[in-house]
């Protein structure tokens, strides 16, 4: 395809919503503008899903060029009895983890899988033979199978404390290094740690909330009802721990809004939730208060301590940059959510006897959410809205599949994180 002028217009263009300016499509940041998120610009400007089934339907929208046959890809169903419970008949789950009773088969359980893949292929297609990014465990998964099923490298910082996470249904290959925080709990230690040894050791960043590809996967979640339904919810309700999954999900609607082909719709509002006590984008929005992660640090890890859904511990969420969650909560009117443990409880126990499916503490955290909305107005009994479920538990993928852990490739102390200890490991990544 050529503009008026003649000139080829590509596919898929990386660009910093600040400044304008067009970007390698690997990129992160915008040297002008390095407080803002960088966002994707594609040549097809109509939704026009491909009849297949798996995440790919969404190509024209991804920024990879190749495609593979996967399982990976979003479903989004309708449960009655849930939502004559709920009090809300237009209620759609968007049920991303491993149930093939509700057509979803994601390998890992979770919809971290949609960022991988993407990720990988699309950095293979530049040239990027490595990655290496921090996992609390959900994304440890999802990239620790799609580099082994692409057998491409995959640097992988763990807290010790999530290692019992890190396990995928299909033999690790070599390629796969799970490097360990020895004793730590903190996922922000080893996000410190995934920086350092990409500097060190010239390793191409994952990129977390920067990585233009992992969150144009997540929004297949909205492209998804956007299919099955004709249009957009008027409400995203999502357990967040960093926030991108919603910054997705806001980008996604955008971006089919723009289309002109749903003319009754309007932005979704978001409902993003948290696992109180530890709650910083609560906190943050609520309050009108800064994300400080490195104040109070030991108060942080205090409040993370007790919280069920650990999994959305992340002390330095891209809240305040230029696209980042604060943006998209501005944009909506969108509203936050403090969840205690026995609100994830109670809606566990909901969701599993409407739906007879088992979800995770996460996933308890949007139902809990959602229910706090409806008490509070913000949510009204004739609405639509798309309630996303993140993922689940294993059982049903360790009913299905033989499920592997992934040994440590490499231990670090919470002390060698810093760029003179881990310059005595450069030989180990001399391959990198």
């Amino acid at each position: 395809m050529t503009n008026a002028t003649g000139t080829s217009i590509p596919r898929h263009q990386v660009v910093c919503p600040s400044c304008g300016r067009s970007l390698p499509r690997i990129a992160h940041h915008c040297p002008n503008c390095p407080d803002a998120l960088l966002q994707s610009v594609y040549r097809r400007d109509t939704f026009e899903p491909i009849d297949r089934p798996d995440i790919f339907r969404f190509a024209d929208w991804l920024p990879c060029d190749t495609t593979i046959p996967t399982s990976v890809g979003p479903a989004v169903v309708h449960n009655d009895r849930l939502n004559e419970t709920v009090g809300l008949p237009q209620l759609a789950i968007g049920f991303n983890g491993y149930a093939p009773s509700l057509g979803a088969t994601n390998p890992t359980a979770s919809f971290k899988d949609f960022e991988a893949l993407p990720t990988l292929l699309m950095l293979r297609e530049h040239g990027v033979q490595s990655i290496v990014l921090a996992s609390a465990g959900n994304t440890a998964r999802a990239f620790a199978d799609a580099g082994a099923l692409l057998d491409f490298t995959v640097y992988i910082v763990v807290p010790e404390a999530m290692l019992y996470r890190v396990w995928i249904p299909r033999r690790p290959s070599p390629s796969i290094r799970l490097v360990v925080i020895d004793g730590s709990k903190d996922y922000s230690t080893a996000i410190r740690c995934a920086g350092l040894l990409s500097t060190q050791f010239d390793i191409q960043p994952e990129g977390g909330a920067r990585n233009v590809a992992r969150r144009d996967g997540m929004a297949a979640a909205m492209l998804e009802y956007a299919r099955v339904h004709d249009g957009l919810p008027q409400h995203y309700v999502q357990a967040v721990g960093s926030g991108t999954g919603a910054v997705a999900a806001w980008e996604g609607a955008k971006r089919l809004l723009a289309t002109g082909q749903f003319p009754d719709a309007e932005l979704p509002k978001l409902h993003i939730a948290q696992n109180a006590p530890f709650a910083p984008l609560h906190d943050a929005w609520t309050n009108g208060i800064p994300i400080r992660p490195d104040h109070d640090t030991a108060g942080q890890l205090r409040r993370i301590a007790p919280i069920v859904a650990d999994v959305l511990a992340n002390r330095n969420p891209p809240y305040a940059l230029a696209g980042g969650v604060r943006d998209a909560l501005t944009d909506c009117n969108g509203f936050t959510y403090a969840v205690t443990n026995d609100e994830i409880a109670t809606a566990q126990r909901l969701f599993l006897s409407c739906v007879g499916v088992s979800i995770g503490p996460a996933a308890g955290v949007a139902l809990a959410a959602l229910r706090q909305a409806l008490s509070a107005g913000r949510i009204a009994a004739d609405e639509s809205v798309l309630l996303h479920v993140t993922g689940n538990g294993d059982e049903l993928l360790r009913r299905d599949f033989t499920v592997h852990g992934i040994e440590p490739w490499l231990h670090f102390p919470p002390s060698d994180v810093s760029p003179e200890s881990i310059e005595r490991f450069r030989d180990r990544f001399a391959d990198a």
